[in-house]
């Protein structure tokens, strides 16, 4: 997902669920501590100092040229070792995290979310983290770090959570036709729908529309049926985004789409530029996700990336990007405090620390048959 700033004073008229935080009460975490030695390494002043990563637009650090959305997280480490040995690669999708990942690089550091994570390690792409040096991570949400270890490792710092459903014009779209996920595949809104470009999202939701519960566990059976069901909807579709501010945004402001896939920020957005639009509860579910920071596994910049890491996480860092993005963040430490609009803390959830995966939200998770159905994606967007 990608991130943009947002005028908090119109979250609330927007608002049709909670995004969730971290949590109110003091929490710390339950993951293993350093899991690989550093002795061996050279000290931080033998680095070169110069980070690759691979990014969301947006998410860039506080300090660099590319940093245009008044984000603040990074500003430590900017202040600290600057910015100009700092360069971005960028990501649209999950999957096109993963393939960059992969055929490009070697990237110091990876923003990808959560459910490619035994890809990443597979693949031989990632090592995990020493959080002896990552001084906040004590203060992170114990449930979300969990969530991103694999086979008992801190593959992943979580940092940024969310969620994802069909926006819709409330003007435009009878409410009988807005239950769930089929919306989608309404005949009557032709030409007027635009999913997302990414393959495991638009699986999950086929899988959601057609009644399977693991959206990410499909049989074959299940894998033929939801591609099947993407078929039928593709002549319905104008077009599958790939840039929320370039595309999906611009197309549902224009009047050209009235129903999209997207993420909370839209709806803010949207609606403070004055349309009448809501994002979708669906009867079958939401999908929630998280996403955070991975290390590379041939970086030599092994202290740099932890302090650039830390300058995301800490309480401060976390905060600043809720109240501009809206997005949840990891830090447990954030409480109503450090919210701007007070209401948000109602709004938000701040007390489930296991939001993403309360009823009705499904978090996206790793596919086993993840070959299987990016051959039957490169099958939908080739008929």
């Amino acid at each position: 997902m990608s991130v943009h700033g947002i005028d908090r004073r119109q979250f609330l008229a927007a608002a049709t669920g909670s995004l969730g935080l971290g949590v109110l009460s003091a929490c710390g975490s339950s993951s293993s501590s350093a899991s690989s030695s550093t002795s061996k390494r050279p000290p931080i002043s033998a680095e070169p100092g110069t980070l690759s990563i691979l990014e969301w637009p947006g998410y860039e650090a506080h300090g660099t040229k590319a940093q245009t959305y008044g984000l603040m997280a990074g500003s430590q480490y900017t202040k600290k070792y600057g910015a100009g040995g700092i360069t971005y690669t960028y990501i649209v999708n999950d999957d096109e995290a993963l393939a960059k990942a992969t055929s490009g690089g070697p990237f110091d550091l990876m923003h990808p979310c959560h459910e490619n994570i035994p890809d990443y390690v597979s693949r031989g792409l990632v090592q995990p983290w020493d959080t002896s040096l990552l001084p906040s991570f004590k203060q992170l949400n114990p449930y979300l770090v969990r969530a991103t270890q694999y086979q008992g490792k801190q593959y992943m710092i979580p940092w940024d959570w969310g969620y994802g459903s069909l926006l819709y014009r409330t003007d435009k779209i009878a409410p009988a036709d807005a239950a769930g996920w089929e919306l989608a595949w309404n005949h009557k809104y032709s030409g007027r729908i635009s999913l997302w470009n990414g393959a495991s999202t638009n699986f999950e939701i086929a899988a959601l529309k057609l009644g399977y519960p693991r959206m990410d566990d499909l049989n074959p059976t299940q894998l033929q049926s939801a591609k099947q069901a993407l078929l039928q909807q593709k002549p319905l579709n104008k077009l599958y985004w790939g840039s929320e501010y370039s595309q999906e945004q611009p197309n549902f402001k224009s009047g050209e789409v009235w129903v999209t896939y997207c993420w909370q920020d839209s709806l803010v957005s949207m609606t403070k530029a004055g349309l009448k639009c809501a994002f979708m509860k669906p009867s079958q579910g939401r999908l929630s996700w998280i996403c955070g920071f991975m290390l590379g596994a041939k970086t030599k910049e092994y202290y740099h990336a932890h302090s650039y890491v830390e300058s995301y996480i800490n309480q401060a860092a976390c905060a600043q990007m809720t109240n501009l993005f809206y997005y949840g963040n990891s830090n447990a430490a954030v409480t109503a405090a450090d919210i701007q609009d007070k209401t948000l803390v109602t709004a938000l959830d701040l007390a489930n620390p296991q939001a993403v995966t309360t009823a009705p939200n499904h978090l996206q998770s790793w596919s086993p048959n993840r070959s299987a159905l990016e051959l039957a994606w490169q099958e939908v967007q080739a008929a």
